[in-house]
């Protein structure tokens, strides 16, 4: 009854560090396609209101916008983030007094507060993805503890058990000791299976 308490233990701690890095994993993720997507459509808005701008300096001799606005949709999209949501505020800020004209050019004031909802989204995105990688290291620490509950039960109880079974029962202690060195990896976490259940 001990060493089936011992594996019933060891198994159900496996299931929960399962389960944390999972979780981690995949909240991390959704996060991240959320920052993508957010970046992407401000991307293609910035695009949209550098074109406005561009046909206006071009139309009105106004280099000091043509020459600001003069970028291929790349230049925008390789831009670090932080880059990026400057470079909407700017862009915004030069629409401001000629925003009667750029209709003109097929960019509306809607399109333009659009821009600025964009980059505020992106903003917080990547908050909020800075957020969960903050709820991942604490993640991270409990994996670790759970890792090294498993590894008590282990060494405290699991190989002192086993022992009884090595005249009466060598197969299942084989495949114990077996199962064991799978399991002590060292440095490395991947998922384990349990070792066999006791055999009676």
């Amino acid at each position: 009854p001990a060493f089936e308490r011992a594996h019933t233990k060891f198994a159900g701690l496996l299931k929960d560090i399962q389960n944390v890095d999972s979780g981690r994993q995949s909240i991390k993720a959704g996060k991240s396609e959320v920052k993508g997507n957010k970046k992407s459509d401000l991307t293609a808005a910035i695009f949209q209101i550098a074109s406005a701008l561009f046909t206006y300096a071009d139309e009105h001799d106004r280099p000091e916008i043509l020459n600001r606005v003069d970028n291929a949709e790349s230049y925008y999209k390789r831009m670090r983030d932080s880059n990026l949501i400057l470079e909407a505020r700017g862009l915004v800020e030069l629409t401001k007094g000629i925003e009667t004209e750029l209709i003109d050019h097929g960019l509306t004031a809607e399109e333009i507060a659009a821009v600025t909802n964009l980059a505020n989204g992106f903003e917080a995105a990547i908050k909020d993805l800075g957020t969960s990688e903050a709820e991942g290291s604490n993640a991270t620490k409990t994996v670790y503890q759970l890792i090294g509950e498993a590894k008590d039960v282990v060494d405290n109880q699991l190989d002192r058990h086993v022992e009884k079974f090595k005249a009466k029962n060598s197969d299942f202690y084989e495949k114990y000791w077996s199962a064991r060195r799978v399991i002590d990896t060292g440095t490395r976490h991947d998922k384990k299976e349990a070792p066999p259940a006791p055999v009676s």
